[in-house]
């Protein structure tokens, strides 16, 4: 009796862990960009080209984000879902891309693995990325 007892305890407590672990918020897979090359933009110093090479895991989501230039995308790899403001929502495949202008509030989302090239032309000193509500 005694045995069975503890079982059932340990058996709670088990539960309680796994509900406390499910009842918080999972952060969404988070993309690894690796930067590959900046350059100033010729016969313009105040702006710069950024390529960045983009690796998406599943379930990706950048979040609500903004550039402070161009943005083309391009899919080397899977597919990426672009929410772009003002524009709606665009599936990219392998081999497709895409032109952002700058300050357009976009979201790159990911259902399976993918990877990007990112090629912006970019204000010089500013952040590559800033965060919008």
């Amino acid at each position: 009796m005694r045995k069975w007892v503890c079982a059932a305890c340990a058996a709670v407590a088990i539960g309680a862990v796994a509900v406390a672990m499910l009842s918080q918020p999972v952060e969404p897979a988070k993309s690894q960009p690796t930067e590959i090359m900046t350059t100033p933009l010729a016969g313009d110093g105040a702006r710069e080209v950024k390529i960045v090479n983009v690796i998406l895991p599943p379930g990706a989501d950048s979040g609500r984000h903004f550039h402070h230039g161009d943005q083309c995308t391009t899919v080397q790899e899977g597919e990426i879902k672009i929410t772009v403001g003002g524009a709606g929502d665009h599936v990219l495949k392998a081999g497709q891309a895409l032109h952002i202008d700058a300050m357009t509030v976009n979201r790159n989302l990911s259902g399976q693995p993918a990877r990007t090239t990112e090629f912006f032309i970019v204000a010089k000193d500013q952040p590559l990325v800033e965060k919008s509500d």
